[in-house]
């Protein structure tokens, strides 16, 4: 699909974490000489309007061009990448893990597409009946609730998810193998996905 204008959400890249299972920065691993956190960037940069990192290691970052932005709360989860994506974005923040580079377009094509039509404070998929924080949109209005939550250690995204106005959708028949949400959480993972054959059920 050809963009006539990029979509006017900013893409972030959630890239904070420790990687404490993998021993390695999960977005740093190499997959056909390419970088899983590269794959997702040329993806995004194709899309969005705007893409930043979110980060708490800027320097493993420098060489990508993109805009770095640390935690304001630093290691508190995703929820803490997404609440420094607003506080520095200039639109809606779409969420995206680093590990997850193989996210289809036609799926932030609906999400888009849902979010705009029907202004929810989240937009996010779910599949196979299993609900997915990320990939997800979050609308800046969340940002001083986000600002709460962070403060009394209260970091679930499912909580979130159903304490506000959230469209959630199934999106089996969008990516029917649900590679947009493979994502390494282990060696083992990192080896299955080298020899072709991790899928998101796994």
């Amino acid at each position: 699909m050809q963009l006539s204008s990029k979509l006017k959400l900013t893409a972030a890249i959630l890239a904070g974490g420790k990687s404490t299972r993998i021993k390695k920065p999960k977005c740093l691993i190499s997959i056909d000489n390419k970088r899983i956190i590269e794959l997702l960037i040329r993806k995004l940069k194709k899309l969005f309007e705007e893409v930043l990192i979110i980060t708490n290691f800027p320097e493993l970052y420098f060489k990508e061009g993109l805009t770095l932005i640390g935690d304001i709360y630093p290691f508190k989860g995703p929820m803490a990448g997404i609440h420094a994506a607003m506080k520095n974005s200039s639109y809606d923040v779409f969420a995206f893990a680093c590990d997850m580079p193989f996210i289809e377009e036609k799926l932030i094509f609906e999400m888009t597409k849902k979010h705009f039509a029907h202004k929810p404070d989240i937009t996010i998929c779910s599949f196979r009946d299993k609900i997915y924080p990320l990939p997800g949109i979050y609308a800046k209005n969340l940002f001083s609730y986000l600002e709460n939550l962070l403060l009394e250690d209260k970091l679930s995204m499912t909580k979130l998810i159903y304490a506000v106005r959230s469209e959630i959708i199934e999106v089996a028949n969008l990516d029917r193998e649900g590679v947009s949400f493979i994502n390494i959480n282990t060696q083992e993972d990192l080896e299955k996905l080298k020899k072709g054959g991790i899928r998101c059920s796994d």
